[in-house]
């Protein structure tokens, strides 16, 4: 009975012990998996989405700059290096020569400036009556004729509405640099936005400036960004009038302030320089002029994007032409002869 008992006790024993070890194995084990599983859970962290931004414009039609309306056959003559003519309503390429070709252009590069600051107060309408005050340099800068038009004081603040009223109108320098600074935080920051929204948009054009100044000009100001000492904003005939049809497209009531002959801004008369405008003399009624932006160094010479709106309108540019107004006008006039 002692041996039964003896092998009984030691049968349950060897039970025990079975069940003891592999409940011991199944709580080891579960300790690893939660283990393992809190360190997939620390590798597999979500990481932090970065903000996208939406002063960029991502979108454009695919006819924007398109060929398939182009106008073939003999063009009228002009003294223009490069020109492009534009239906307005498509964005299709009707009249082109060295199109493709980048020159200096001066301010009408301002045009991208305007653009993006723009786009910034249609995400914030509210900013149109923000105060900003310009910087020494600026202040220095709107004290040379040669450079700027209007004059801010030291101190004084001005709207985004009265500044973006100088930049257009008047085509200030330092008001179009202070956009910029306004809404990139800095000039350098915003250059960098210009070239990235001329990327999405396919362009060829690279800008060094805000303004549209070389930085022969802005040097002494502390606005050289980078390039030779006679650097300046490089743009094709088709990327300025790519950027003109988004301006008028995009932000069509933008235009009330490129068709404004004349107005007072903080005291101070502001003159467009566009002379096809209603009451100036290269004006053809018919078509309905209404902008856009003129401009001139001595290394680009005359430049121009004017905007018509009769039929589907127009966007025309023509560089490095002396006769800018009247050979915008000869080329418009053309290409409502082939189409509406």
């Amino acid at each position: 009975m002692q041996v039964k008992n003896k092998f009984i006790f030691g049968l349950f024993s060897i039970i025990a012990a079975f069940f003891v070890s592999t409940s011991v194995v199944q709580a080891d084990e579960t300790i690893q998996i939660d283990s393992n599983s809190a360190n997939n859970k620390v590798d597999q962290k979500p990481k932090k989405k970065k903000h996208k931004t939406t002063v960029y414009s991502h979108n454009q039609d695919k006819s924007v700059g398109q060929y398939t309306k182009y106008i073939h056959g003999k063009t009228p003559k002009t003294k223009a290096k490069a020109y492009l003519v534009l239906d307005r309503k498509t964005g299709e390429v009707l009249l082109a020569k060295n199109a493709k070709k980048c020159y200096l252009t001066a301010s009408t590069g301002k045009l991208m400036t305007i653009y993006l600051a723009r786009r910034k107060l249609a995400r914030n309408p509210h900013d149109w009556q923000k105060k900003l005050k310009f910087s020494s340099p600026l202040v220095k800068m709107a004290k040379n004729p040669n450079l700027n038009c209007f004059h801010v004081k030291k101190g004084k603040k001005y709207t985004v509405n009265e500044i973006m009223s100088s930049a257009i109108i008047d085509s200030d320098n330092n008001s179009a640099i202070r956009l910029g600074q306004w809404v990139a935080g800095s000039n350098k920051k915003f250059i960098k936005m210009m070239n990235k929204q001329a990327k999405l948009w396919h362009l060829s054009a690279n800008f060094v400036s805000a303004s549209g100044l070389e930085n022969s000009d802005l040097a002494p100001y502390g606005y050289y960004v980078k390039g030779a000492w006679s650097s300046g904003n490089l743009l094709s005939a088709k990327d300025l009038a790519i950027i003109g049809y988004h301006v008028a497209h995009d932000y069509p009531s933008l235009m009330k302030f490129f068709a404004t002959p004349e107005m007072y801004v903080a005291g101070q008369k502001l003159h467009n320089y566009n002379d096809t405008l209603p009451g100036r003399k290269y004006n053809v009624k018919s078509l309905k002029t209404d902008g856009m932006k003129t401009g001139w160094t001595p290394r680009s010479g005359y430049c121009f994007v004017g905007s018509c709106n009769k039929g589907n309108g127009r966007i025309v540019v023509v560089l490095h032409d002396k006769d800018e107004f009247s050979d915008a006008n000869k080329l418009v006039k053309f290409t409502y002869k082939h189409r509406s």
